[in-house]
């Protein structure tokens, strides 16, 4: 019985991750089989940009900002954190998109390096593994700041060969669909009543901004699903096997050069650990709304252009889960002593 309890427990604390491998194949074959219409009248009417809105908002309203201050007074691990998370993470990311001779993969795997660190889960990690998660917080807060102008930059910079970015177009699509959420949701929590909520119901409002984007993931599989019909070429088996090693290698990476980073610059154990989760996380639905901007894909027909995106997330959930626990039960070890 204890053991059940345990794997049931394991099982409630990793359910969007299960959910994301469920929803993925089964969306995806929900596309292959069905018509056109029927994508239209179902998953058709899901508008990417506005549910991301609100998942961003959600995010940002759960936030806890009232440890901000401490990490003003001493900004080192919070600058260190995010220029891993927006600058050398997508150089890491951007010598591997040249291994793939489909363009799907090698523009989603950028895409996923350049977004800004999740909302969701950085801050999260942080805590289970008893780091400081008033760092991972603000470096969550600035990269989503930031992003609205260096994401569109760095994939001109770096992918404008195999696709036409117009960055003035993305920086404009992200300032409403990215910065004016997060600023809302934040400036929400300044009314007593608001903040009073969001504490209450933390729990619940990232269940809910979780299950929106659960519903980006479906939709973004029917519609490759759909769009692989017409398919005539397809990524091999090795090409999939690259693919998941570049995503592990480049998250794994960025947490290795965080790591070593905050040792030269001689930060502390807690504020180390958070710029390990923050500086290598990368978020969701940002990635999920430009994979269907037009503005960065163009009539380019990219059914994998996904893929990346998601397998990336996958990851950084299940490797940092594992060592935000282990972590944590060698710090509460060595407390004990």
């Amino acid at each position: 019985m204890p053991q059940e309890n345990k794997l049931l427990r394991q099982a409630l604390k990793s359910w969007f991750l299960i959910c994301l491998v469920i929803l993925l194949p089964m969306g995806m074959g929900w596309g292959w089989w069905t018509t056109d219409a029927w994508r239209r009248s179902t998953v058709g009417r899901v508008d990417p940009a506005m549910t991301t809105i609100a998942i961003l908002f959600l995010m940002a309203f759960s936030l806890d900002s009232s440890k901000l201050r401490d990490s003003f007074r001493s900004p080192s691990p919070v600058i260190w954190g995010t220029l891993v998370n927006i600058g050398i993470l997508p150089l890491i990311a951007w010598p591997l998109t040249s291994l793939f001779s489909l363009t799907d993969f090698s523009l989603g795997l950028m895409i996923a390096a350049v977004v800004p660190c999740t909302l969701a889960t950085a801050s999260v990690s942080t805590r289970q593994a008893h780091g400081n998660d008033a760092v991972s917080l603000l470096v969550t807060l600035l990269t989503n700041l930031i992003s609205v102008v260096l994401t569109p930059l760095w994939l001109k910079w770096t992918i404008s060969a195999e696709a036409g970015i117009d960055p003035l177009a993305v920086i404009m699509n992200l300032s409403m669909n990215v910065l004016l959420p997060t600023i809302l949701g934040q400036a929400s929590r300044y009314w007593s009543v608001l903040d009073r909520f969001a504490r209450q119901h933390r729990s619940g409002i990232g269940i809910v901004a979780q299950s929106l984007v659960l519903l980006i993931v479906t939709k973004a599989a029917v519609e490759a699903g759909g769009r692989l019909q017409s398919q005539q070429v397809w990524p091999s088996g090795f090409d999939f096997t690259l693919l998941l090693g570049a995503c592990a290698g480049v998250h794994l990476l960025a947490m290795l050069v965080a790591e070593m980073g905050g040792r030269v610059l001689k930060l502390s154990r807690a504020d180390r650990v958070a710029t390990l989760f923050a500086g290598s996380q990368k978020t969701l639905p940002v990635g999920l709304l430009l994979a269907a901007m037009p503005a960065i894909t163009g009539d380019l027909p990219l059914p994998f252009i996904t893929f990346p995106i998601l397998l990336f997330h996958a990851i950084q959930l299940m490797v940092d889960s594992a060592i935000a626990d282990q972590l944590g039960r060698r710090e509460s070890q060595d407390c004990d002593r």
